[in-house]
């Protein structure tokens, strides 16, 4: 839940009494932001430390951080104060990035980023695989939302290892600025969520310019969450606050993209196939039932010597066992191919942190 900023509108009115002339004074139209001011006398640096899945590996990012920056952004007071008729957008998008630009988060963000670079650098990361695992990293931080707290520094998000959809969005854009990507912030007023705009080679996400990224849990650059938590379905049009001034863009969006599609195929032909499977499974019940009668039959007239109706049951047995026979053809054709949409859909849904291998996998192994 993107928690709502504490701000107060103040507009400073003096009135000077020069003789009989009233002269009313305004203030000039400003927002004053929250800045962090450093505790003192914390010198110990905190390390925070966070392992995830990514790719086809298990990564631990290892950053050290100065325990007055934390001290100092934890106990800031987050209020925003607005001197004028200055628009809530303008006040709105001037605290994000303020909160994420902050001065004395230099030390923390260089840290991080370089983490993330030396890692690109040592396993050969695109740039593209890079963003990935810096939008992994936050994915996999806890959830924890406390919509009575103004929105977090993305220093406290890290030591803490937890936040809501505005924390970890404010964290990840500062990440992949830093790092020379175009990116943005979309915060959803009506839903009261924020998520991140990345620029890419597709997926433009109602025509923000952006493709869409979600931070609260695992999933693919390009694929909006069907539904939020509570429910909740992205319906309004989000405001975009563009954040830094980076341009590398995202260039697997047509990747994500097929693997959606392939996800949402699979998912849709493995309820089609199952819906043939149910009944021809109770077919067979129905028809193993009647073979089990008859043969109980056959075992009676057989132990009284009733030749004439024991082969006359037989030839009865013969007919319902083909019959069963076939039905049974036909259902593990539908079972078997009902597996492999299953199997495809499965794979996505168990790897959201592996773009690069669900995408072989999904072109090698999805039927056609």
């Amino acid at each position: 839940m993107q928690k709502v900023l504490h701000f107060l509108i103040i507009v400073l009115v003096a009135l000077l009494i020069v003789t009989v002339f009233a002269v009313m004074v305004v203030p000039r139209e400003r927002v004053s932001v929250p800045h962090i001011q450093a505790g003192a006398g914390l010198e110990s640096p905190l390390v925070a430390t966070h392992t995830f899945p990514f790719e086809q590996a298990t990564v631990t990012i290892v950053v050290p951080v100065e325990a007055a920056v934390y001290d100092g952004a934890k106990h800031t007071d987050k209020s925003v104060t607005v001197y004028g008729n200055v628009s809530e957008r303008i006040w709105i998008a001037d605290t994000y990035r303020a909160m994420i630009n902050d001065s004395a988060q230099d030390g923390f963000f260089s840290g991080l980023t370089e983490e993330f670079l030396r890692m690109q650098r040592d396993e050969g990361f695109t740039d593209d695989e890079t963003l990935e695992l810096m939008m992994v990293y936050v994915q996999s931080l806890r959830y924890v939302t406390s919509p009575e707290n103004p929105a977090k520094y993305p220093v406290e998000t890290v030591v803490e290892g937890a936040g809501d959809c505005d924390d970890k969005s404010l964290l990840l854009a500062g990440l992949l600025s830093r790092a020379g990507y175009k990116v943005a912030l979309l915060s959803f007023g009506q839903e009261a969520h924020m998520a991140i705009g990345i620029g890419a080679d597709g997926a433009d996400y109602k025509q923000t310019g952006y493709a869409f990224i979600e931070t609260t849990n695992l999933s693919f650059v390009g694929v909006p969450p069907d539904t939020l938590q509570g429910g909740v379905t992205l319906r309004s049009d989000p405001f975009v606050i563009p954040v830094g001034a980076g341009t590398k863009v995202y260039q697997s969006g047509k990747e994500t993209v097929y693997i959606h599609d392939m996800y949402e195929r699979s998912d849709a032909k493995a309820e089609e196939l199952m819906n043939q499977i149910r009944p021809l499974q109770a077919d067979l019940d129905a028809r193993q039932a009647q073979i089990a009668d008859l043969e109980s039959q056959m075992e009676v007239l057989r132990s009284a010597g009733n030749v004439a109706g024991y082969n006359a049951r037989v030839s009865e047995h013969n007919g319902v066992v083909a019959g069963y026979n076939a039905r049974l053809a036909t259902y593990r054709d539908l079972t078997s191919r009902y597996d492999e949409y299953a199997q495809v859909h499965n794979y996505i849904l168990g790897h959201w942190y592996d773009r690069k291998g669900v995408y072989e996998y999904v072109r090698t192994h999805m039927p056609v």
